[in-house]
């Protein structure tokens, strides 16, 4: 399961463009927490934490602990400076453990071959698309492709996922496969069902009210 981390946050009342920069300065990223209703709530949290989250750990679901209060987040939204190299801003959703989110989930290959007969590894999926609670999101589905061989794919089907899990993804969608050089491709496969709605947890484009701050 996706990692829970802990991130202190402390409450900002300076806000707009000059406000922001001098954060940055500090080794601060100034944030949002919206979400259950809510009032939203500005905060600053140390750009360090929030990168070794975000980059190490791979955390999506945290325990925000603002000024002593803590409570249960989803990193809906990370912005980056321009080079890619820092995040300026992050924003904090609202959510409890046993709510369903949906998120973008990395699939890892396992192991290799044991028999390629010159047939190359392709991989058209390296990311799908899941519905699950909060508290429930895998790091990564890992894929053994140990057996794998030539006109046998691994499809979105046979993906092996924990209780509570659904992938969005069709269900004759190729994961992994091995082509022969030359050879025809495998035909395309269908159209997910449904396009997830807003999946996505990391890099968005900034919401229109919040562009002040950057």
């Amino acid at each position: 399961m996706q990692t829970i981390a802990t991130l202190k946050a402390t409450v900002r009342n300076a806000q707009g463009t000059r406000a922001a920069r001098k954060l940055r300065q500090q080794g601060l990223v100034p944030a949002i927490i919206y979400g259950h209703k809510q009032a939203n709530v500005a905060v600053a949290v140390s750009r360090h934490d929030i990168d070794h989250i975000v980059r190490v750990q791979h955390a999506r679901m945290i325990t925000l602990d603002v000024n002593g209060q803590q409570e249960t987040v989803l990193i809906r939204e990370v912005q980056w400076d321009v080079f890619g190299r820092e995040i300026i801003h992050v924003d904090f959703e609202r959510k409890s453990a046993a709510e369903k989110v949906r998120v973008v989930v990395p699939i890892e290959l396992r192991n290799v071959p044991k028999q390629s007969g010159g047939a190359v590894l392709d991989q058209p999926l390296h990311t799908v698309h899941v519905e699950c609670p909060l508290g429930n999101i895998p790091e990564a589905i890992r894929v053994d492709i140990t057996h794998l061989s030539v006109g046998h794919p691994i499809h979105v089907k046979d993906l092996v996922v924990p209780a509570g899990v659904k992938i969005l993804e069709s269900p004759e969608a190729v994961v992994v496969q091995l082509k022969v050089p030359g050879a025809a491709e495998t035909a395309a496969a269908p159209a997910a069902e449904a396009a997830p709605t807003a999946p996505e947890v990391i890099k968005k484009e900034r919401k229109a009210e919040e562009a002040e701050e950057k």
